[in-house]
């Protein structure tokens, strides 16, 4: 795996992937005539002993991306998902798997991370230690004890806050993304690149809950059994969340911005290759 950035660099920011300079590196590309001023250093002299020419060596310069991971840590990331496994596990997963495949390349990983009360920052960093940090990080602050969620604080955050040109990936459990929301997101996606990981919740219609309680971990409300039961409301919940997916994808796909829903930990990385591959061939 690793993640494709689109807009080609101007300074030092993205990575191998894509840079618009020449320079030195370990990444040959091609020969051409020695020109005054060129360091000799870079003279391949075996091309120029065969070619009766000074050739140089040109290699492609190397950028590295800055990859800021936006994780909301509030009390909603600490429910249930579909799988029965926390949402916060999951969420630690893929902030681990984005992480390692930006480390393997050498990019720079950074955390906002936070709810409706508080707001971390974690600084872009390389290494293996930093990477546990970030995620130690979003575990223990996602919590049922924690504050409500509040992706809009922490996009006003970030565009209050950071002025380089970045790759957001957000890991969230939207589902409804409103006015503000879309309105930061556009702005956002405006200097940096964004992609949206959605972790869903459990559905509470699901037969194997019949014999647990659920509640809504945000106000709490115990949803009773017999409420869950009940065939016109079961269908009225899927329909609306239906309806919100679809209107949350289109928002999205408007913004130009990939995205994917995760269900489990078993699917993570399975998602996430579907989302880089995503990212990798989108039309910007």
């Amino acid at each position: 795996m690793n993640i494709s950035a689109h807009r080609k660099v101007r300074g030092a920011l993205e990575g191998e992937y894509a840079s618009i300079s020449k320079g030195r590196s370990m990444d040959f590309d091609d020969l051409r005539l020695y020109v005054p001023s060129d360091d000799i250093k870079d003279i391949d002299w075996k091309a120029t002993a065969r070619s009766g020419q000074v050739l140089i060596k040109r290699y492609v310069a190397i950028r590295k991306h800055n990859i800021m991971l936006v994780a909301d840590t509030g009390r909603s990331m600490a429910a249930t998902a579909p799988s029965g496994e926390s949402k916060r596990d999951i969420a630690v997963m893929v902030a681990g798997v984005i992480a390692s495949v930006a480390q393997r390349h050498g990019d720079l990983v950074g955390l906002v991370a936070g709810d409706s009360q508080h707001v971390g920052h974690l600084p872009l960093k390389d290494s293996r230690p930093h990477v546990e940090r970030l995620l130690q990080f979003i575990n223990t602050q996602t919590t049922l004890d924690a504050p409500t969620s509040n992706l809009v604080g922490l996009l006003d955050y970030i565009r209050r806050t950071i002025k380089r040109r970045m790759m957001l990936i957000i890991i969230s459990d939207s589902l409804q993304i409103g006015t503000a929301q879309e309105d930061l997101l556009r702005r956002l996606g405006a200097q940096h690149e964004l992609l949206f990981i959605a972790i869903d919740d459990v559905d509470p219609s699901d037969n194997s809950w019949n014999k647990q309680n659920i509640y809504d971990v945000e106000r709490p409300v115990i949803l009773p059994r017999f409420i869950r039961s009940q065939k016109s409301i079961e269908d009225a919940y899927k329909a609306f969340v239906k309806d919100q997916t679809k209107i949350a994808n289109k928002t999205l796909d408007h913004l130009r911005i990939s995205s994917i829903r995760v269900k489990s930990e078993a699917e993570v990385i399975t998602q996430i290759v579907r989302l880089l591959e995503k990212q990798k061939h989108a039309r910007r």
